[in-house]
Parts: C-alpha cells; sequence; structure tokens
C-alpha cells in the first residue's frame, strides 16, 4: 500500500492513519465514540470513561511481556503509597538503541497514546480541553500483595486528563475480591450552612472499578473534585514479577498543551499544588481550651485531689515524686517518653479482653480464603466496625485520614467496651491529667484535641501532617497517645507488627519546606525501644540502671532521611512527644495482612513553656 499523499482528502488521510494505530478495531469508531461520550456525561461522583478493549489485544500482550521482562521496578512507599514502579517512560526515547530494540511494542503503544488521533478521541470523550502532544508523563507500576495508594486528587501542575491501562493477566482474570480496585469518591460541598468549606472526599468511594487486562479508564483532573484511591492488593499470587495476583498497570496524564503548540494558555494558574498545603493541615478539629489553666509554679506530681482521681486509672509507679522527677528530666533531655503499661493493671485487662473479642469479630472470614484459585485476606466492608448505637462512626476525610472513632460521649447504653474507652478519654480530658502532663513535661498544657480511635485492616490511616517551620505563629505541640492494640499469641503475627510490614506505626519525620509527600522507608526504621520496660514495683529499681528511654548507637548512624521516631503498634504503652514545627507526624496506614485492628486513645496538646525562675 502507497503512503497517503497531500493530495488526498483529509478524511482519508485521517483513516489511513488509524488503521496504523494498535488500539482495538471498534475503539475509534463513531458509534463507540458516541457511546463513551454519552456514558462519560451521566457517570459519577464525577465524570469518567471505562473502555473495556483499547488496544488490539496480541499487540498489548506483547507490550506486556516487554514491560514485565525488561523493565526494572523499584519499591517507592511514602505515608500515601506503596508500589512498585517504574521510572518515567517519556524517556524511553533516550536509551541507548541497544535497549530500546527490547522495547520496540511498548515504544510503539507510548506514541499511540499520545498520538494527535487518541488525544482527539479523549478530547471528544471527555470535552475538556486541548491535550499535549510533546509532553509525555506515564510509567509502569506493578501493586503486589501489600500495595496501595491512598486517596488524592491528583491535581499537580498542568495536569488535564488522568489514565490507567490495566496490564493484569488475561488469564486467570483478576478477582474482585483480589483488591487493587480504582475507587472513586464522591464530595461533600460547600452549602448554604457551610458557604466557605472547601470541597473534601466523603470516606467511602461509590465507584469501585476492579482491574481488567486491556481496560482504559480515564478522568479530567478537577480540583477538590477528582479524589480516588487504589484498594490495597490482598491476593497472595505467585510472587512472580507480572504473575498471578501482580496488579500490572500503565497509568499517567494527559498536560495542558506547552508553549509553542496549539491551544496553549499561558502560565496563568499553571501553579503546581503545593504538597505543604495538606502536609500542614494541623488539626482538623478546633482545640478545647482548659477553663482554668494550672497555677505557677507548675506541680512536680500531682496535688492530691488529681492523684485521688487518677490512681484507679493510672499505674501506681507513675503517680510517684521519685519516678516522676526522673521521667521529667528525661523528657527534658529528648523531648519524649514512652512509658509501658500505663494504666491500672485491672482497667487495663478488662480493656484488652473486650478489645480482644471485638478484633475476633471483625477477622471471621476474612484470612487464608480461595478466590480464583488464590488466597486472599480479604478487605473489610467500609461499614466494618460502625455502630451508631455505641457511638462508633468512620471518621475523615478520606485525602487526610480514615479511621473509626467512639464519639465522647452517649445519650443512649452502650456496651462494656464502649463505656471503659470513654472512661479511658474522659482520664485524657480531665485537669488532673493536665497536671500530670505538666509534671512529666515542665510544659503548661493549655488546650487539647482528643480521639478515641480503631485503625481498620486494609482501610485506615492518618497522612502526614504538622505545624510549617516557616509559619511565624507555629508553635510546638505535644503528641500524646496510648496504644490499646492488644500483644498477639502467635509469635508470627506479633512479628508482623513489629517488622512494620503491615503499618500502624505512628512515626515522626522532618520534612523539607518545599518538599514532594513524606517520605517513609518501612516500620522497622529508628524503632524506638521500651526502655521503661515493666512498670510497678520494678520501676524504681531501673531507674539506677539506666535511662527509661536509652537510644543505642546505631539509630545515630541511620540515614538523615529516616523517621526522627517510629513507633510500633502495642498494648497499654503511653508516648510522649514534642512535635516542633516543620515535624510531621501521621499513622501509616494499616495493611491488609494485619493481625488486628489498632486501637489507640490520642490527643494533641497546646502547651506553653515556663521559664526556669517560675518553676518551684
Amino acid at each position: 500500500m502507497s503512503s497517503p499523499t497531500a493530495a488526498e482528502p483529509a478524511a482519508k488521510r485521517q483513516k489511513l492513519d488509524e488503521q496504523l494505530l494498535p488500539f482495538h478495531s471498534t475503539l475509534l469508531a463513531r458509534d463507540n465514540v458516541d457511546r463513551l461520550r454519552t456514558a462519560h456525561a451521566a457517570s459519577a461522583p464525577y465524570k469518567h470513561a471505562v473502555v473495556d478493549q483499547l488496544f488490539d489485544e496480541d499487540f498489548l500482550k506483547r507490550a506486556r511481556k516487554e514491560i514485565t521482562e525488561q523493565l526494572s521496578f523499584r519499591l517507592k512507599e511514602t505515608d500515601i503509597y506503596k508500589i512498585n514502579q517504574t521510572g518515567d517512560l517519556s524517556n524511553l526515547s533516550g536509551l541507548p538503541a541497544s535497549e530500546l530494540a527490547l522495547l520496540p511494542t511498548l515504544l510503539e503503544l507510548r506514541d499511540a497514546l499520545y498520538s494527535k488521533e487518541f488525544r482527539s478521541f479523549v478530547q471528544e470523550v471527555t470535552g475538556c480541553g486541548p491535550l499535549s502532544g510533546i509532553k509525555t508523563d506515564m510509567s509502569c507500576a506493578e501493586y503486589s500483595e501489600g500495595c496501595y495508594l491512598l486517596n488524592h486528587d491528583d491535581v499537580i501542575g498542568t495536569r488535564r486528563i488522568s489514565f490507567i491501562l490495566y496490564l493484569v493477566l488475561d488469564e486467570p482474570a483478576w478477582q474482585p475480591e483480589w483488591g487493587g480496585a480504582l475507587e472513586l469518591y464522591p464530595v461533600l460541598e460547600a452549602d448554604e450552612q457551610n458557604p466557605d468549606r472547601p470541597n473534601v472526599p466523603v470516606s467511602k468511594p461509590s465507584v469501585v472499578i476492579p482491574p481488567a487486562f486491556n481496560q482504559f479508564v480515564f478522568f479530567e483532573v478537577q480540583p477538590g473534585h477528582s479524589f480516588h484511591s487504589v484498594e490495597e492488593v490482598v491476593v497472595e499470587g505467585d510472587k512472580q514479577k507480572g504473575g498471578v495476583g501482580a496488579r500490572v498497570s500503565l497509568s499517567g496524564w494527559f498536560h495542558k498543551p506547552i508553549e509553542g503548540e496549539e491551544g496553549y494558555e499561558g502560565s496563568d494558574g499553571f501553579k503546581p499544588k503545593s504538597s505543604l498545603q495538606q502536609l500542614y493541615a494541623t488539626t482538623l478539629s478546633a482545640a478545647t481550651p482548659y477553663p482554668e489553666l494550672l497555677s505557677l509554679p507548675l506541680p512536680t506530681i500531682p496535688s492530691t485531689a488529681e492523684l485521688a482521681y487518677l490512681q484507679p486509672l493510672v499505674n501506681s509507679a507513675y503517680l510517684t515524686p521519685k519516678v516522676v522527677s526522673h521521667l521529667r528530666t528525661q523528657f527534658c533531655e529528648s523531648s519524649h517518653l514512652v512509658l509501658a503499661d500505663f494504666l491500672a493493671p485491672s482497667l487495663a485487662s478488662e480493656i484488652e479482653v473486650l478489645i480482644r473479642a471485638r478484633d475476633a469479630e471483625m477477622e471471621k472470614g476474612r484470612r487464608g480464603v480461595e478466590v480464583g484459585g488464590s488466597i486472599t485476606n480479604k478487605v473489610p466492608s467500609h461499614t466494618a466496625g460502625e455502630s451508631e448505637a455505641d457511638g462508633w462512626t468512620v471518621v475523615g476525610p478520606p485525602h487526610l485520614q480514615r479511621y473509626l472513632s467512639l464519639s465522647p460521649t452517649s445519650t443512649t447504653a452502650t456496651d462494656r467496651l464502649s463505656s471503659l474507652l470513654r472512661q479511658v478519654h474522659d482520664l485524657f480530658t480531665s485537669s488532673a491529667f493536665a497536671a500530670l502532663l505538666a509534671s512529666l513535661t515542665s510544659l503548661l498544657p493549655t488546650a487539647y484535641t482528643t480521639a478515641v480511635r480503631r485503625f481498620r485492616p486494609g482501610l485506615d490511616y492518618t497522612l502526614a501532617r504538622g505545624e510549617s517551620a516557616s509559619d511565624e505563629a507555629a508553635s510546638a505541640k505535644l503528641d500524646v497517645g496510648l496504644g490499646l492494640t492488644p500483644e498477639l499469641e502467635k509469635e508470627e503475627e506479633r512479628e508482623k507488627w513489629e517488622s512494620g510490614e503491615v503499618g500502624g506505626w505512628d512515626i515522626w519525620l522532618a520534612n523539607e519546606e518545599g518538599g514532594d509527600e513524606a517520605t517513609y522507608g518501612g516500620g522497622g526504621a529508628k524503632k524506638e525501644e521500651n526502655g521503661d520496660g515493666e512498670a510497678g514495683e520494678k520501676q524504681e529499681e531501673q531507674l539506677s540502671e539506666q535511662p527509661a528511654e536509652e537510644t543505642g548507637a546505631e539509630e545515630e548512624e541511620e540515614e538523615d532521611d529516616g523517621p526522627l521516631l517510629a513507633l510500633e503498634p502495642e498494648w497499654n504503652r503511653l508516648h510522649l512527644v514534642l512535635r516542633d514545627p516543620g515535624v510531621l507526624s501521621f499513622v501509616k496506614y494499616v495493611s491488609a495482612r494485619a493481625p488486628s485492628s489498632r486501637w489507640d486513645v490520642v490527643g494533641e496538646w497546646e502547651v506553653q513553656g515556663v521559664e526556669e525562675e517560675e518553676e518551684a
């Protein structure tokens, strides 16, 4: 067949060009384009399109083979994702000829996606503006067991259309129970009662799209609207690169035209989204001020009346002058404390039994289930653990956090566990606890936010946030948390928490101004030992032997970009951490492989330093 000439009609030249592209034979047909445009216009929670067959099947299988056999994938992990990813495929053309010769189909696939014909197809289906054919932006990812991508809206710079092409195996077909679905979230918009409220995603997705070979999903990037996530992959699979259970995909963006291209819109409005806008969203609820502040000088031990309130709730070892004095010295030196066995033994024992029973209910039928010939640990329902009667509700928004929270008060009869956890919450908000915090830290508590939380496997997390170091009005906060995750009986289950492989750790790390999202290299980095050991009768004996929080020389040699502090989920352990501006904190996403839920009672205290001469 001879190549088309300039004298041929434009329509004929376009048809010949389309025939040279490796797309599925029906993709660019008029009736298919019309059908997709109609479906796109009617879609929710925001407009998106799903193409069941994008490329010629044999062509895509060749491309998949090149991707899985020739490309290198690197594990990347932050507070928001855990994925195996290649580099930017826009750099393919710059590879040496010998390497490029190994990827002919992938190169053709990339060029087809950014071709004028396909960009016109995307524009016609979505009604979006012009798309750049020069600025390419895509990479390949493999989500193996335990990989995920948490809620975000993709709004960065000049991105206009987000897309994902699924390259999972065609046989066996991907099963929805294997996880890895694309989840789309509705938003809670401003209304008459809240006219200034920014759009935020609701806590649960309304559309779930499981992966399928050759499926292509795309949508327009919209600030405050295009919130989505990738469900954790929970199938064990065959552990082979690109094998059964590997959610292989090619994803990227079409950008607005760059300068020199047709449709260039200028630089106005092309400001990249600052990740710090999210990282430094410090609190999601207003702090409650104490009606009356502690008198100065600050107490070195709570008063007799305050001790009478604390003693039934708190381990008596932490209410003695000698222990409190030692811990105060240690906090002033290191800016953090970790106190084992904090609650009184009788209270802790009753709560532990009830939490174990509650976890057992959620774990029923979830683990080791065979689906599609492979073993999977099912993700619980998004409604799992909710109870209006007992006061447990899902808290978001999920682009910042998601977990179950217990309402601090209840007007109806509740179960025993909720009642006991409210007692612990009341302890945290009491003036007696403020006096104990002051005694331990030499800081004056002025206001607080508190919560009782349950992080469900496969669902819950908080993303990194904190005070900006560049904000002159920013001040240090005192993070206080009581871990209530029972210790597991089986060693292999305990090791899952201890290794950090299933998340759930409390992480504090420094963030550089202008940097990207929080980077986190795994749970085990700079693990903080419970140097306090067991509380109770042994506490005073230990004081003469070593500091309650002793860090080894190995920690000093850790890489500078590692966490400042990392605490694994534990039972009945209280931490106090003074978080300076510029330090971010988060709870790592709890994997579906976690052996239980992660429970805690936490608070953030506004505090004031006290001059030495004002202290006793």
